[in-house]
């Protein structure tokens, strides 16, 4: 049956309520009689009619679009974070224009000036580096946003998702050291990034000096979290006269490339080294051997963010600033104790 395009006004007219009436059917407003309501719900489904979302937002001054701003979707961390802002955000009648920056800040800063000028409602913006553009552009915007895995510095007021970096990096590393590792190696995220750099950084660091285990400047490296640059960061790791016995990657795409570069030179994972990585990506349990890592929900995480930014864009107030989600150790077949 072809449906012929009716307007709130034809609804109006055959179900003899005014059109302010059927709006408010349309948008489940409790002061509208039961009898009333089921009449006009009924021509609604018998009609096909669909609002007209342009016109709403126009008079509402609301777009119900989201703009999501990540560094690239084909990593599987990133896509399973869109599925669960989605998800939320078309509960609540908003849709998402998602954006990839490749880690270009000259992109990010295009990309949200973009979603500016559109009138978007609101922002979910994964931080990829610093710049003081960045406090210039939120502090003269003033959209509801949501960080992912770092803040601003200097816009306390945005809240932002994120598990504990710092304790999930050092819990990784205590766990090699309990396996009686002494020599370990970290491939860690760009200087650019706090998250997956400097905090997880730290957390291995605060590890090792519990332990009173040596500290080698040559056993660090600071890449972006692509198999390629794991490849490349365990090559220089491995090239010093004394190897580690355990690398801790800071992502599974980077310890998916190193265990292909220590592969390919004659190392056996875990016989000769273990390699544990963080997130635990479908990836992780594919490869072999399989992948011991640090889980993350990322469902979880773009869930919350939705949640977040919806309640901000309803001018709800900000409860927490800091919103931590769980994480977990999973052990696998990369690891093993000496």
């Amino acid at each position: 049956m072809t449906l012929i395009k009716v307007s709130i006004k034809e609804i109006a007219k055959k179900s003899g309520v005014s059109v302010s009436t059927v709006s408010r059917v349309l948008n489940n407003s409790k002061f509208v009689r039961d009898e009333l309501k089921e009449r006009v719900l009924a021509l609604v489904e018998e009609t096909g009619y669909r609002p007209n979302m342009v016109a709403k937002g126009l008079v509402e001054k609301k777009t119900q679009l989201i703009g999501v701003l990540i560094p690239r979707i084909s990593n599987n961390f990133f896509s399973k974070l869109i599925e669960g802002i989605e998800e939320i955000s078309q509960q609540h009648g908003y849709n998402i224009l998602l954006s990839t920056s490749y880690n270009d800040t000259n992109r990010e800063l295009e990309y949200l000036n973009i979603f500016k000028e559109r009138q978007l409602d609101g922002i979910i913006f994964s931080v990829t580096e610093f710049k003081e553009e960045y406090n210039n552009f939120f502090k003269n915007a003033k959209v509801p946003t949501v960080f992912l895995g770092q803040k601003l510095e200097q816009q306390t007021k945005y809240p932002y998702v994120t598990i504990d970096n710092i304790q999930a990096s050092y819990e990784a590393t205590k766990y090699l050291i309990e396996r009686r590792h002494k020599n370990i190696a970290i491939m860690a995220g760009p200087e650019s990034d706090m998250a997956t750099g400097d905090h997880r950084l730290q957390g291995y660091i605060k590890a090792l000096t519990e332990a009173e285990l040596p500290i080698n400047p040559n056993w660090q490296t600071r890449r972006y979290h692509t198999i390629e640059d794991g490849y490349s960061a365990a090559a220089q790791i491995m090239m010093g006269s004394v190897t580690p016995t355990a690398i801790f990657a800071c992502s599974d795409q980077q310890a998916l490339g190193a265990i292909n570069y220590l592969n390919e030179n004659g190392y056996k994972v875990p016989d000769d080294i273990s390699v544990l990585g963080f997130d635990d990506i479908d990836l992780a349990t594919v490869f072999r051997p399989k992948l011991s890592s640090v889980k993350q929900y990322p469902l979880e995480i773009g869930a919350t963010a939705a949640r977040l930014l919806i309640n901000q864009i309803k001018e709800k107030p900000v409860e927490k600033v800091e919103n931590l989600v769980p994480y977990k150790l999973v052990i696998r077949e990369s690891t093993k104790t000496l």
